[in-house]
């Protein structure tokens, strides 16, 4: 009787461990921030040039996002973002984070908070380790059409 309970149950965590459904579960998808682009004004709040502000735009596509002036100014490639969405609240808040490296070894992470058609976040800069900039930024959503 104990061999075949003892046998059932190696049995069974067999199964479940290696059944093909008991895997972990993919990612889901972004059906919130899909193509969505924002544009936004990006302010230094670190180093000797407090206060500049740079004008950008941020996109969420093919499940990345990514930045017009921080790739061209910092070569930094478009990078995965995960979300979370909070529909308790009216409108929905999403919260996303995104972290990328560039080519230089420079590391970039993108927090923020989409509320309706409004963005607001931050954005840091560093290299191993060390923060080397800072960006507050806020926005809204881009207008279909809208001149650049």
């Amino acid at each position: 009787m104990k061999t075949t309970i003892l046998s059932l149950t190696a049995l069974a965590f067999v199964f479940f461990t290696f059944h093909p459904n008991a895997s972990a579960q993919k990612k889901a998808k972004d059906k919130v921030l899909v193509n969505k682009v924002f544009v936004i004004e990006m302010t230094e709040t670190t180093s000797k040039k407090v206060g500049k502000k740079e004008n950008d735009e941020i996109s969420f596509k093919s499940e990345k996002l990514n930045s017009k002036w921080m790739t061209s100014n910092n070569h930094f490639p478009a990078a995965p973002y995960t979300v979370e969405v909070d529909s308790s609240s009216t409108p929905w808040t999403v919260t996303f984070t995104s972290e990328g490296k560039n080519t230089d070894g420079e590391d970039i992470k993108w927090e923020g908070t989409v509320t309706g058609e409004e963005i607001d976040g931050t954005a840091t800069l560093s290299k191993k380790g060390k923060t080397k900039k800072e960006y507050a930024y806020t926005g809204t959503l881009k207008v279909k059409g809208a001149k650049k």
